[in-house]
């Protein structure tokens, strides 16, 4: 009789766990290719996010990286200017505005997957915390320009990345299919990507092999002024007819031990006698430009006033008076 129950009894039905997609998991092969892909995103990503200005090699190359430090906190101010400013190149606006939300939205689909389990402001906040912090990498190694604007843009990337795994999740009714369908988007839009990236800007892919090569025109002028002898290195903060402001990097004066904090403004006089010089940095697929020029006082006003971000500045002070610059270097990054 037992038995006879037994028989008739429903059996549940076993589960797979192959067939429910809410949460990742799979053929280890399968997530095998899903986190090499993520290794290969996150290479080319940083060389394109923080060396896209200038080449990794520049780190290590003296008299460069002092100038290629500036700063943006007015959110949708670079946007605004890149569709206001008379001299911007539309092709260059959208590409720079497409280019900063595209290269996050593959950032969202992982960060998606490695976080759901948990709640989506949770992966909202990783996507912000680590844009946030690949611009602050490149504020503290002088690798550009550091702008909140990247930010938003690259935080609205990953959340489009975060609802493509969403949707993709929805309509796929296992795992590995649900994994299959992310490594195909990946497959696709990584070759459309890099062949992109080849076209317009091939020394932008990870290895590449091109050999940077360092141009400096007109540097006879700087004769004298030893760069790495500054006073003090900070960036221009303010310009009047007898003195500028200088917003301090860490750096000791030279006849002292004063240590002087990034948080502090100086405020230095120019006078008749002050020489002053303007460098210019610009970088062309391997090649990495600096021109140098002598200036005058309204040629720094002109600078401070036309660029989105405070130009670097040098200063080598007078021997008799401390308050006084001898030579004041202007430097600017052209991207």
């Amino acid at each position: 009789m037992d038995l006879k129950l037994n028989r008739n009894r429903e059996r549940k039905p076993e589960s797979n766990p192959e067939s429910n997609p809410e949460k990742p998991g799979g053929n280890r092969l399968l997530i095998f290719l899903f986190y090499l892909m993520f290794i290969a995103y996150a290479l080319i990503a940083i060389k394109v996010i923080l060396f896209k200005t200038i080449p990794f090699s520049a780190l290590f190359h003296s008299g460069i990286m002092p100038a290629l430090r500036s700063i943006n906190i007015i959110p949708f101010n670079t946007i605004i200017d890149f569709f206001t400013s008379e001299n911007i190149d539309m092709g260059r606006a959208l590409a720079n505005i497409g280019g900063n939300i595209a290269i996050f939205v593959p950032l969202g689909i992982f960060v998606a997957y490695a976080a759901h389990n948990k709640p989506l402001r949770i992966s909202l906040l990783y996507l912000l915390l680590t844009s946030f912090a690949l611009e602050v990498i490149q504020y503290v190694l002088a690798l550009g320009s550091s702008d909140i604007d990247d930010i938003l843009l690259n935080f609205a990337g990953g959340a489009i990345g975060v609802g493509i795994y969403e949707w993709f999740r929805k309509i796929t009714s296992s795992r590995n299919q649900f994994l299959m369908s992310l490594i195909g988007f990946f497959l696709v839009t990584g070759l459309l990507g890099g062949a992109a990236i080849r076209m317009i800007a091939p020394d932008l892919l990870p290895f590449s092999t091109a050999k940077v090569e360092f141009v400096y025109e007109n540097k006879e002028v700087l004769a004298g002024w030893d760069e790495a002898k500054a006073d003090l290195v900070g960036d221009l903060a303010a310009v009047d007819a007898h003195e500028i402001t200088i917003h301090m990097n860490p750096k000791l004066m030279r006849s002292t031990d004063e240590k002087r904090t990034d948080e502090e403004d100086v405020h230095i006089q120019i006078n008749a006698s002050t020489q002053i010089f303007t460098r210019h940095i610009s970088s062309d697929k391997d090649t990495v430009i600096t021109k140098y020029e002598e200036a005058t006082g309204s040629d720094i006003s002109s600078l401070l006033k036309t660029g989105n971000n405070a130009p670097s500045v040098m200063v080598w002070l007078s021997n008799e008076d401390k308050q006084v610059a001898e030579a004041v270097l202007i430097s600017t990054l052209k991207e």
